[in-house]
């Protein structure tokens, strides 16, 4: 049976496949409230053995579903931005609790992979939720037109919410360092938080693996002894 991060990276897969994928479709909004809320259990479920993190979480969770819901009935930026807001600080506290549980677990597991590629990859949907507010606050902070400014028509995504797999692809391509070069930011927040992601991606890759290598390191010369 899998553990509960294998379970946590499934369901990011998930989310991240689906969008793309139905672009324009009219139950795109739907769609995207379903896996966030299975992202955002699985998360929940995950960080159940932390009370304080736990918590937290919950309080961060309940504004964010609000959010989604009320975004079923109307679709105007205010709701939009406030769903955005409350779901990236959702995600990046889960970051933020799974890097936490791997630099306190003494043993490497399978498991424990899969909570540290969930922290990488949440933090690129995290900071793609970040990049889409300051689009929308900031209209023409990216060089191309990563919001879909096509007013949402009934049983149609809202605005925002049709455009997240743009913003998710760069969000990724900062994360990773790729650097395609088809999209760049213009606004001064744009590039702060643009620099800033892929600096915090590189630091994660660099200090995580070190991590785990030690880890694997004393496991093996424990089970030689």
């Amino acid at each position: 049976m899998p553990g509960r991060f294998t379970v946590l990276l499934i369901a990011i897969l998930i989310l991240m496949v689906s969008q793309p994928l139905f672009e324009g479709h009219r139950f795109a909004q739907t769609l995207l409230t379903l896996t966030l809320a299975v992202v955002v259990l699985s998360a929940l479920n995950a960080l159940r053995s932390t009370g304080t993190f736990f918590t937290i979480g919950l309080c961060l969770m309940a504004p964010a579903f609000a959010g989604r819901i009320a975004m079923q009935f109307t679709s105007n930026y205010s709701v939009e931005m406030f769903a955005a807001a409350f779901s990236s600080a959702f995600l990046l506290f889960t970051v933020v609790a799974l890097v936490s549980r791997l630099f306190t677990t003494r043993q490497v597991t399978l498991d424990m992979i899969a909570a540290s590629i969930c922290a990488y990859l949440l933090m690129g949907v995290g900071w793609g939720f970040i990049f889409a507010m300051v689009e929308v606050t900031h209209h023409g902070s990216f060089s191309a037109g990563l919001l879909n400014a096509t007013p949402a028509r009934a049983g149609h995504a809202a605005p925002l919410v049709g455009s997240l797999h743009n913003f998710f692809y760069y969000s990724f391509v900062c994360l990773t360092t790729t650097g395609y070069g088809d999209i760049a930011p213009l606004s001064d927040s744009a590039r702060i938080l643009s620099v800033l992601e892929s600096v915090i991606g590189q630091l994660y890759i660099a200090i995580l693996v070190s991590r785990l290598v030690s880890l694997e390191v004393a496991q093996s010369m424990m089970k030689g002894e």
